[in-house]
């Protein structure tokens, strides 16, 4: 699990840098049509994590790449979650780049014309998100967005707790920020991420009322749980009591654990809990998680924000987001090709062979981040570029963790369905 961990970060990072290289040319792109999103059954509710919105970083001249449109992204991604008539959003930290009050401010007023429209908006700080704003001010930006309508707030900590329609969202402050950024009266300010002594006791008491009242309860957090590399003291990734809230978790019955802080998409199941990490909609494929709650459990489905709709009804002229999905998939062929390229220049490969490689490569990544990587598994690795992409990868990072992918590639990817516990 450990190494299946690592080689996910890594390939998180590197088309995460995607997003940031080889950006296709500016000539209008094709629109390309999504695949339609089943109707709503229950309660709809849209997750999004890592935003990053940073209102500095808009510079579009001719080497910008997605993260000079995360202004626009972050539109786009709110009003898709409300054109599939979720009926909320969950931001699950890292909602903007270096904690900047300005940054809050301008995401706020976003929220505040998603809720507008009807979508309601609830937040989580990430490790990005506080500092040179403190705990206190962060609730005060986002006081409309969960704080204000919390049934229960952690006297320690930004965590709060959401009751409504027979469902607990048991919204979870996993810190990680920065200890000057800590003004709330709790245990003495550290760096790293962790669950103190109090919010453990406050948890058990919100999960005890949801017993108590026969409620559902949805959790969710920044940091991740299940992952060995969140419990084993890596930088940036040990939340301290982690393993001891996951047990909590687990003796109440909670099926689900929402987060995000690795910027990708992925899902881990252990001893009755599962943890669905949602991407960075920064990069491809500007995705996010929505997932329906009925009588009989929790729907996960990915879902890939329609861009080029939002652009053609909020009226830009921008030929890049009219033609967002074909300007990413171009992105996408020509990272495949670049790297190939580099690779080959210590294990050369024909030019047919090159192709085919190239051809291989975009197809894996394209089918992990669909979801479909699972029924593809075979299809891929019948592909005649399949031995040449190896061969070409060999001593490479790539050899590794692409093989390792393919291998172990989940069903999961494209969407589960978890029932809810026994209610006694």
């Amino acid at each position: 699990m450990k190494k299946t961990v690592c080689l996910l970060l890594s390939l998180a990072v590197l088309l995460s840098a995607a997003a940031c290289r080889s950006a296709p040319s500016r000539s209008e792109p094709p629109r390309v049509e999504p695949t339609p999103f089943p109707p709503r059954e229950g309660l709809r509710i849209a997750v999004a994590s890592d935003l990053h919105l940073n209102p500095d970083d808009t510079d579009k001249g001719p080497e910008a790449t997605a993260v000079q449109y995360n202004m626009e992204l972050v539109d786009a991604l709110l009003w898709d979650a409300a054109r599939q008539d979720a009926e909320m959003i969950l931001l699950t930290g890292d909602l903007v780049n270096a904690g900047r009050p300005a940054r809050h401010a301008a995401l706020a007023e976003k929220l505040k014309r998603a809720e507008a429209g009807g979508l309601d908006v609830y937040v989580l700080p990430g490790n990005h998100d506080l500092a040179p704003v403190t705990q206190s001010e962060f609730a005060e930006f986002y006081a409309d967005f969960g704080y204000r309508a919390a049934f229960s707030r952690d006297g320690a900590s930004l965590r709060y707790c959401v009751v409504r329609d027979g469902l607990m969202l048991l919204m979870m402050d996993t810190g990680g920020y920065g200890a000057v950024a800590i003004d709330l009266a709790g245990p003495p300010a550290h760096e790293e991420a962790f669950l103190s002594e109090q919010t453990l006791r406050w948890a058990g008491e919100m999960l005890r009322k949801a017993a108590a009242e026969q409620l559902r309860v949805l959790c969710a957090g920044h940091y991740n749980l299940l992952p060995d590399i969140a419990r084993q003291g890596a930088g940036g990734y040990w939340v301290e009591n982690g393993d001891r809230f996951t047990a909590l978790l687990r003796q109440s019955g909670v099926p689900l654990y929402l987060s995000g802080h690795m910027h990708l998409r992925a899902v881990y199941r252990e001893d009755g809990l599962t943890e669905l990490l949602t991407e960075y909609p920064l990069a491809y494929p500007t995705g996010y998680s929505v997932l329906d709650l009925t009588d009989g459990g929790i729907r996960y489905r990915p879902r890939r924000a329609d861009v080029d709709a939002w652009a053609l009804q909020a009226g830009e002229r921008d030929p890049i987001l009219l033609g967002y999905a074909a300007w990413q998939q171009e992105g996408l062929r020509a990272y495949s090709r670049s790297n190939v390229e580099y690779m080959s220049q210590r294990n050369p490969l024909t030019r047919k062979e090159k192709r085919r490689a190239e051809e291989f490569f975009y197809a894996a990544m394209n089918a992990y981040w669909d979801g479909s990587l699972y029924e593809k598994r075979a299809e891929l690795e019948g592909m005649p570029g399949y031995g040449p992409f190896f061969r070409c990868a060999e001593g490479y990072a790539y050899e590794t963790w692409l093989k390792d992918l393919i291998e172990t590639a989940s069903p999961d990817l494209a969407g589960f369905t978890l029932p809810w516990p026994d209610r006694p």
